[in-house]
């Protein structure tokens, strides 16, 4: 059953699918200015890792919440299984989500710098 929040793409065609599932399969396409700077290349791989770096933390932490909301319903809640619930990483995760982010915006801001230094973008005439 599709989401509701996807049928406004249309028919199957994909446009619905979560961002984060598109990220991951590189389905990120540079357009615009972005696509017309070669100097930008090396910038734009290295924004594309830090998406899908960001996007596999964020997945991490997101089996930990499914995890424990499955948990939690459970009626036949244990000790056990809570303790195997605590004990897991997610601080580690989201030190991981919280490293992928900083270098997310650095590439970023890069990217920004570089082509906020252009005439055009500073009111000058070309």
């Amino acid at each position: 059953m599709r989401r509701h929040s996807d049928r406004h793409h249309g028919d199957r065609t994909g446009a619905g699918r979560r961002a984060r599932d598109r990220i991951l399969t590189g389905q990120t396409p540079v357009q615009g200015v972005l696509a017309r700077r070669r100097e930008l290349e090396n910038l734009i791989l290295f924004l594309g890792d830090d998406l899908r770096e960001s996007a596999l933390a964020l997945g991490g932490i997101e089996a930990f919440l499914v995890s424990a909301h499955k948990t939690l319903e459970r009626p036949d809640l244990s000790p056990e299984s809570l303790s195997a619930l605590v004990s897991e990483d997610i601080d580690g995760r989201i030190e991981l989500l919280a490293d992928a982010l900083q270098s997310l915006r650095r590439s970023m801001r890069l990217i920004q710098e570089t082509i906020s230094s252009e005439p055009c973008y500073r009111g000058e005439n070309a």
